[in-house]
């Protein structure tokens, strides 16, 4: 990460005090194509320079304000002039720049390959080039994976289920008892994860049950740790009621890219009924992540006989329900499993699960929905249909990483009526989903009301105008910077008839406009001036025009028990957005004793002087 010998010393420090900002544009702010030749980046730095150089400030405010914005520029300097940190950021942006100043080891890798580069062989360089993005793009297609496929518990998680039979009782059963529910068993647990360093987890917890007043219990203890970069062992101990139930797990993990994630584990018992174990697992995602995919199989030891296997396949389209299909044998009576999966609402978080089941004990069906009741407390309630079995009603409230379940058996398949009475339970639960959205939906409105309130609505006016203000007048602060050298340039193209801007603005119709003539001025370079397709709220002496556009949310009560069909696997719920408005930039400048006018879109090339200017005093165009 090469640094300017030339520059102060304290320039060193300039990419670890501005890379939290990561919406700068290092071309914008040096005002440069994305194109731009090594000479052409030195060039603009080296304008920015002689202006903005604390030491060639005359002591006082203006040496900490040039100190300042310095600093930004030569962090976009920094990154445009370094060959491996340009080609993270033109493929990844500022996140790809602060992923490499993390892993020096990739930075190395790729600074490596592009030593290769011969400009005299236009395809070995472009195959080199080719191969140095592949490696930035699997590191972070990696880290990004290994962040989300890692094992993370929260610091402390517990859960209570609670299974119900209502089945004997008159209480939405078919039974003649009056008692309410009968609770036919009890099950707890906790655990607890604690991180003594960053590459070590430690979990402990328990569990207990009580079916039919007989109770078991065991304890678990968790060890994690990260042995390299991508690579986990663990070791986990379950410790029963009896020695015959207790199992130690010794096992490993290595995420090889953001497509494949393998693990092995063996198991030792202290049963003698209960063999050794080996598993594998696999989990790949394919298709351009598309598509993802998991394999598991475990075997019993020493004969290495298959205990069981799982396939799996998932479909992660962006905006399209979710479709599962997983294939078992071994581990449950569902052998054969189809799940769709569909995010109604992402306001409220309401989501809806269909899974569909075959097996021994017949066909398994489940209808399940989600809503988010506030930031950190989530309702479930849905039906589960076991053919064997009968219906069962589902209730789960998860409070932060507390989860509380209530499942009840309400009616069995050799009940009368079973069919009339599973169509009357799935219409009472589409009726509780729809309450509960309108009671979710009403909270939400009352909070819009809330805030529209005129305090609050008069608090974030204040706190918009603050922030305004503060990149106006950071604004205002570069170009008083940049009026001293702007001047002497506007001088000596007057002296020659070359070009002088005389009037510059940049804004949106209707909103804020911006008078840029000082910020062009400076970066005009014998007599001509040149702007990038890019933003022009990036240079120096610009900042955006643009006001936020609040969405525009038409919600209201539905009806409780018909508009749950009608939006079944639709959204129903219409948000639209005020789009951004476009900013232009306007230039009224003299060149060759002649007037002219133009005005271009915020992303659009410019080169002054241009044909494509008009001449004002109605002598044409040119």
């Amino acid at each position: 990460m090469s640094e300017d010998s030339n520059d102060n010393n304290n320039d060193n420090d300039a990419v670890a005090s501005v890379s939290k900002d990561a919406y700068i544009n290092p071309y914008g702010v040096l005002n440069i194509a994305p194109s731009a030749k090594i000479d052409e980046i030195q060039k603009s730095y080296k304008t920015l320079s002689r202006s903005f150089h604390p030491d060639k400030q005359p002591p006082g405010n203006n040496r900490d304000i040039a100190q300042q914005y310095f600093v930004q520029f030569k962090y976009s300097y920094d990154i445009l002039i370094d060959p491996v940190l340009r080609l993270s950021y033109d493929n990844h942006g500022m996140e790809g720049v602060a992923f490499l100043f993390k892993n020096t080891k990739i930075y190395k890798e790729v600074e490596d390959l592009l030593a290769q580069v011969d400009e005299g062989d236009k395809e070995a360089t472009n195959s080199v080039i080719n191969r140095a993005k592949e490696v930035l793009s699997e590191a972070m297609q990696y880290h990004t994976f290994h962040t989300r496929t890692r094992f993370h518990k929260p610091s402390t998680s517990a859960g209570i289920t609670v299974k119900c039979n209502s089945t004997h009782s008159t209480f939405l059963g078919e039974g003649i008892e009056d008692n309410f529910l009968e609770v036919e068993e009890t099950m707890i647990n906790m655990s607890v994860t604690k991180s003594p360093s960053a590459k070590t987890s430690l979990s402990f917890g328990g569990h207990g049950s009580i079916a039919n007043g007989v109770g078991s219990s065991g304890t678990q203890l968790s060890i994690n740790y990260e042995l390299t970069q991508g690579t986990d062992v663990n070791i986990d101990l379950d410790v029963g009621a009896t020695p015959d139930h207790t199992k130690v797990t010794f096992g490993t993990s290595r995420v090889m890219s953001n497509r494949t994630y393998i693990a092995a584990n063996i198991t030792a018992s202290a049963s003698e009924a209960m063999p050794p174990g080996l598993s594998f697992t696999s989990h790949r995602s394919m298709m351009e992540n598309k598509i993802s995919g998991t394999w598991v199989m475990g075997l019993a030891l020493p004969k290495f006989q298959l205990q069981y296997g799982l396939l799996s396949f998932t479909s992660n389209y962006p905006d399209q329900p979710k479709f599962t299909a997983k294939f078992n044998v071994g581990m449950n009576y569902t052998p054969i499993q189809l799940i769709a999966e569909k995010d109604f609402d992402e306001e409220q978080n309401h989501t809806g699960k269909i899974s569909w089941g075959w097996g021994p004990n017949g066909i398994d069906m489940k209808a399940i929905s989600s809503r988010c009741l506030s930031k950190y407390c989530k309702i479930t309630i849905g039906l589960h249909h076991l053919s064997s079995k009968g219906l069962t009603w589902l209730f789960t409230l998860k409070r932060g990483s507390i989860q509380f379940s209530v499942p009840i058996m309400i009616t069995t398949v050799m009940s009368p009526a079973y069919a009339v009475k599973s169509m009357y339970m799935t219409l009472f639960l589409g009726m509780v989903d729809a309450s509960l959205g309108d009671f979710v939906r009403k909270e939400v409105n009352e909070a819009i009301v809330k805030t529209k309130s005129p305090e609050n609505r008069a608090l974030r006016r204040e706190e918009i105008l603050l922030e305004r203000e503060k990149v106006k007048r950071d604004a205002s602060q570069q170009m008083g910077l940049m009026e001293k050298p702007a001047e002497a340039k506007r001088q000596q193209e007057e002296e020659k008839g070359g070009l002088v801007i005389l009037h510059a603005v940049y804004g949106v119709t209707g909103g804020d406009s911006i008078d840029v003539t000082t910020a062009l001025m400076f970066w005009v370079v014998k007599g001509r001036l040149q702007l990038p397709s890019t933003t022009k709220s990036s240079m120096l002496g610009f900042y955006d025009v643009r006001h936020e556009a609040p969405l525009a949310i038409e919600s209201g009560y539905v009806n409780a028990c018909w508009k749950l069909w009608e939006k079944l696997w639709y959204d129903e719920k219409k948000e639209s957005a005020v789009p951004f408005e476009i900013p232009s930039l306007s230039i009224r400048y003299r060149w060759q004793g002649n007037l002219y006018e133009i005005t271009v879109a915020d992303n659009e090339a410019l080169s002054l002087p241009t044909p494509n200017a008009m001449q004002l005093g109605g002598v044409g165009v040119l």
